[in-house]
């Protein structure tokens, strides 16, 4: 199912519905999952984006952005019908691909076939930018597991008593490629990595895999999942006796969903840990401080810690305004030339940081580890920033 979301409506206002000159950016999102809340968040930064670069001219001497978006659903062969489906439309110019670095992964042959250019603002798997090396139309505007994963080992050993950890991971290629980060960076660490438990998604009893950590002395457990799964890994870890609760580290996946409200007050039994690429939670850059401003008022919440999928909106925003400073270098519609543009773009000063530049021909992922903070998850769904 498509539809388009005619950007600057309700927002800062209007553009002409459907114009017939009009420059397409598209999002394929999993709308479908119930407690998905990344595809929303990721949505919202994109309109936010495009209603203001409407607003002050548009693209390519006044041509208005839309946004055309799809519903994977969380399926990667969904994913890749709404690739193509959206890559053949007239005048697109971009696609941004949401949370489920499975399809980021599984379309890249049709990018490369089609060449219109994608940018994952949500996907972390390493293979998404690291599948074609010359001469790829893949992007990431996001964090990336190399260093990401990193991260959360790290941290995990810092929490950790003794220094051995544990490992919670999806049988996916998200999970894959979060298992050969940890497995790659551990080798030569003081961290002791004691026990790797696999799950599939939809699974509901994780107390083995639980026990398992606790029986092999684990003082920290990493986790990689999404909201559904990773509540109820926080809810089951809740009910062991409080002597026996371990830390968790957890990869961004339960930040894209509904996962307080799933979880409840267990989170306040547990010590859980979440890594974010971006906070708007006491930032301080003003380019963060005015979209803040905006996304509360459009997702009715009263304070920069309560916004929904942080990281999707200002991920998406920021890409946004990339593809509109490519369309300017590029002059074009034409993937090729956008693709090549994203590659020599000029310095911006974006709200997650200032991009100088944000992609070249050897390098496609915009972020990199000096992004990297540390969030809890409060029951109300607000977040705290960790030091």
């Amino acid at each position: 199912m498509k539809w388009i979301i005619t950007l600057g409506v309700a927002l800062v206002g209007a553009c002409a519905y459907g114009a017939p000159n009009a420059v397409y950016i598209g999002f394929d999102g999993a709308y479908g999952q119930k407690t998905n809340t990344a595809a929303q968040a990721i949505e919202l930064g994109a309109r936010l984006a495009i209603a203001e670069i409407n607003t002050n001219g548009g693209v390519l001497s006044g041509r208005p952005l839309e946004l055309v978006t799809t519903d994977n659903q969380g399926l990667s062969t969904r994913g890749r019908d709404n690739y193509q489906e959206l890559a053949t439309r007239k005048d697109m110019v971009l696609v941004l691909g949401g949370k489920h670095s499975p399809v980021s992964v599984e379309v890249i042959p049709d990018v490369q076939r089609l060449k219109v250019p994608y940018a994952s603002v949500w996907g972390s798997a390493n293979q998404i930018t690291d599948t074609v090396m010359n001469d790829s139309y893949m992007f990431r505007l996001s964090l990336k597991d190399a260093w990401g994963v990193e991260a959360i080992l790290k941290r995990a050993g810092k929490l950790s008593d003794n220094g051995k950890v544990c490992a919670l991971i999806p049988n996916t290629v998200w999970g894959r490629s979060g298992e050969q980060v940890i497995r790659e960076k551990i080798s030569g660490s003081k961290i002791q990595l004691v026990a790797v438990n696999w799950y599939n998604w939809g699974d509901t009893d994780f107390q083995a895999k639980i026990n398992d950590c606790v029986t092999q002395s684990a003082g920290a457990m990493i986790l990689i999942a999404n909201e559904p799964e990773g509540s109820l890994v926080v809810k089951q870890m809740a009910q062991l006796p409080a002597a026996k609760r371990i830390p968790i580290v957890s990869h961004w996946g339960i930040t894209g969903g509904a996962f307080a409200a799933l979880t409840g007050t267990a989170l306040n039994d547990v010590d859980l840990q979440v890594i974010q690429t971006f906070t708007f939670v006491n930032n301080q850059r003003p380019q963060a401080q005015a979209l803040a401003r905006k996304v509360m008022l459009a997702q009715k919440v009263n304070a920069a810690s309560e916004i929904i999928s942080p990281v999707g909106v200002a991920q998406a925003y920021d890409m946004v305004y990339l593809a509109a400073a490519a369309l300017k270098k590029a002059q074009s519609t034409n993937g090729s030339k956008i693709r090549d543009a994203l590659e020599a773009l000029p310095p911006y000063d974006g709200v997650i940081k200032r991009y100088a530049p944000a992609f070249t021909k050897t390098r496609h992922d915009a972020l990199d580890a000096q992004q990297i903070v540390f969030v809890r998850l409060l029951p109300n769904g607000a977040t705290a920033l960790v030091k």
